[in-house]
């Protein structure tokens, strides 16, 4: 017995010797590369790929499509084969195998908003760090992936599995792309990962519940609100919001809140600090103070509806408490309620809401709550999208092999993570979310500024890379 356990020893070490070995070399390909790689991050940096109006061969509009295209020709340029389908989503592929590991990143960004210091489009380097929309979420991980099929490729690296980089177009407004991958015969991967996240390894993603809320505007021939708009997306904490009207109103004083009269009009703006909608706390919503300073104001009724509602169904928390739809769970974390755009229109005056659910949760419970939460403001709360939950066993193959490459690469003893976050990893079973962030490390992902250290950056390519490889062998 003695004998048999000191021979399995054995080959344990001279197998994780090889492993060392085929990791150090993917690690000094990416380093030879970096130039390279930064250069072609900052040309997908510069394409403003964010969603608008549908175009004849660009469903998502013209920006996508261009971070598409931008792709697709560096996958061509480096030797891959690549392919798409309807415009809306892409893949650079290498190997071959019956079976296809994936690594899922998108090329679309949300709205770059105020508050920058560089240009949000420039992939400016200041004081060791990459400045621009996408750089983290998720342009340079799907950029620096293409470039790890290449450092698999040159160190000739044998595969049982193909690997396919696969990047759709709009993710930031519901994945639609993916999903229209999915149902129209797409391949399924095997196993994967998508870069859109933390590190070292993302276990558990809540499970996610998109809602409009609105009120009809009865009189709007007679109205004296002539704006109201606020916010960016629905996933992110509303930076800025303005109302306006005519004739004078009552403003509370407060941090932030703005005044101005002239012509007869009276504008409030309120100013906010954005932040990923899945961690609404990191930021301060422009919204939730706009109609607070305004809480002793006359306004007219559909206005007045919708400000009471945000006072008292989400301004003083964002955990869900006041709507009846506050969940905790000691492994997978607490509900989070986002409220992201306001805007009025003739027809009507209305509000987002993001929210995300652990995964003790009563799905079916937290919808009807909302709902009635809403009718009681006179409101109608819309669902207008949501996202399963996801739950890796922490023993899968796929947990322990993406855990493995983490701790040999980086010598830390990490464990998974549970995040209100969602990923692509959705999209597919057996996926999870890996990376490009370090624990300890800042992420302004929907911020203004954001950004990422360039040390940082080729070491989650290294990374990604030696994950790629792990998982495309069996």
């Amino acid at each position: 017995m003695t004998v048999q356990r000191a021979e399995l020893s054995c080959v344990y070490e001279e197998r994780m010797e090889t492993v060392r070995a085929e990791y150090e070399e993917i690690n000094r390909r990416i380093l030879e590369m970096k130039e390279e790689i930064l250069e072609a991050i900052r040309e997908s940096i510069a394409i403003r790929s964010v969603k608008s109006d549908p175009l004849p061969g660009a469903p998502y509009g013209e920006g996508p499509k261009r971070a598409l295209e931008h792709a697709l020709e560096l996958g061509e340029k480096l030797g891959f084969r690549t392919g798409s389908m309807a415009d809306r989503v892409g893949w650079v592929e290498y190997g071959d195998g019956e079976e296809m590991a994936a690594v899922l990143g998108h090329l679309d960004v949300v709205p770059e908003g105020d508050g920058w210091t560089y240009p949000p489009f420039g992939g400016e380097i200041h004081d060791g760090k990459m400045y621009g929309r996408g750089v983290l979420d998720d342009k340079g991980p799907v950029i620096g992936a293409i470039y790890g099929l290449k450092a698999i490729r040159d160190a000739g690296l044998k595969l049982d599995r193909r690997i396919r980089v696969i990047f759709g177009t709009d993710e930031e407004n519901g994945s639609s792309c993916v999903k229209y991958y999915v149902q129209n015969g797409g391949e399924l991967p095997a196993i994967g990962f998508t870069p859109d996240a933390d590190y070292p390894l993302i276990f558990c993603e809540k499970g996610q519940l998109g809602w409009t809320v609105t009120r009809s505007r009865k009189h709007a021939e007679r109205s004296k609100l002539i704006r109201l708009e606020g916010g960016t997306a629905r996933n992110v904490v509303t930076p800025r919001c303005v109302l306006e009207v005519e004739g004078t109103l009552k403003v509370t004083p407060g941090d932030g809140i703005s005044v101005q009269e002239e012509n007869g009009r009276t504008t409030v703006t309120a100013a906010g600090k954005g932040a990923h909608g899945s961690m609404p706390e990191d930021g301060v919503n422009a919204a939730k103070k706009l109609f607070a300073a305004v809480a002793d104001a006359d306004l007219e009724e559909d206005l007045e509806c919708v400000a009471r509602f945000v006072r008292e169904k989400l301004g003083g928390e964002s955990r869900g408490s006041s709507l009846g739809i506050y969940y905790r769970d000691e492994e997978t974390g607490e509900t989070t309620v986002n409220l992201g755009i306001v805007r009025a229109t003739p027809e009507q005056i209305s509000l987002t809401l993001d929210i995300r659910y652990p995964k003790n949760a009563d799905k079916e419970q937290m919808i009807e709550r909302v709902k009635a939460a809403a009718a009681e403001y006179g409101l109608e709360a819309k669902l207008e999208g949501q996202a399963r939950l996801l739950y890796l066993p922490k023993d899968s193959e796929l947990v322990q092999k993406l855990m493995a490459v983490y701790r040999e690469e980086t010598g830390t003893d990490a464990r998974p993570l549970a995040i209100g976050g969602g990923t692509y990893a959705k999209t597919f079973e057996n996926m999870a979310a890996f990376g490009p962030v370090f624990p300890g490390e800042q992420a302004l992902i929907h911020q203004p500024n954001e950004c990422a250290d360039i040390e940082n950056m080729i070491k989650s390519y290294q990374i990604a890379a030696a994950a790629m490889y792990a998982i495309a062998v069996k």
